[in-house]
């Protein structure tokens, strides 16, 4: 696997959550799920930095949720997964750390899971590639208004 794990949740949230939970319901009769930690979803400050004298200051609010699951097999194996995502669906998010424990641990069904990640990356940059699109469509040229006013002046 040549996909960096903190790649994982943003690439299998492009599937939908009946996807995701058709292809675990098949292998997870095999497993107990147990929270490590309670699932959250809220809100959270985004803090970033001012450039000029490095002092914090607060952007905003953006959704947040997380979960870290422990999947225990009928054999007692006990195998942790964990997501975060800038979301606020909670059975998304416990879906994506189910996801995460299968992926990490190549469990049975590890491989579905990791052609839908593939799919997930596919989408991905093709909207990065359309965002760039737009992006180069509205650069602008500096030189080029200075040297519109430059012959303005003469």
């Amino acid at each position: 696997m040549n996909i960096p794990r903190h790649d994982w949740p943003k690439a299998l949230a492009c599937q939908s959550k009946q996807t995701l939970k058709a292809l675990l319901d098949e292998w997870g009769s095999q497993w107990t799920i147990r929270p490590v930690q309670l699932t959250q979803t809220g809100l959270a400050m985004l803090q970033l930095r001012d450039s000029a004298f490095n002092d914090p200051y607060f952007l905003g609010e953006i959704p947040l949720a997380s979960a870290w699951v422990e999947l225990v097999t009928s054999d007692g194996e006990r195998f942790q997964g964990a997501a975060q995502l800038l979301d606020d669906d909670s059975e998304k998010i416990e879906l994506l750390a189910v996801c995460d424990a299968v992926l990490a641990h190549r469990l049975p069904g590890w491989q579905a899971l990791h052609q839908l990640l593939e799919m997930g990356l596919h989408q991905l940059s093709e909207q990065q590639a359309v965002r760039n699109a737009m992006l180069a469509k509205t650069r602008v040229d500096f030189a080029l208004l200075n040297a519109a006013e430059d012959d303005d002046d003469d």
